[in-house]
């Protein structure tokens, strides 16, 4: 599954939401999560692979998930970057 999110927070992903996405992603055992902007994807389940996107407001990040409950990672996913996006 892919969906991207518009980064509309000002101080873009930040340690917080990173904290939370990668707190988010191992709940999901058996399920691969990655994130990718301007072509450079990293796995979600480190606090510094997602602090390295770099994603800033107005940049767009996508977020892959691959697996036995990647809808459900999608979503809560998804949840914490709506929260920071437009």
């Amino acid at each position: 599954m892919e969906q991207t999110y518009t980064i509309g927070s000002e101080l873009g992903i930040h340690v917080r939401p990173a904290k939370l996405i990668v707190e988010a992603v191992k709940k999901y055992a058996g399920t691969e999560v990655f994130l990718e902007k301007d072509g450079k994807r990293v796995a979600a389940k480190s606090l510094v692979n997602v602090l390295t996107l770099g994603a800033k407001h107005g940049d767009s990040v996508t977020v892959i998930t691959e697996g036995d409950q990647a809808e459900a990672a999608q979503q809560e996913i998804g949840t914490i970057l709506a929260e920071h996006a437009k």
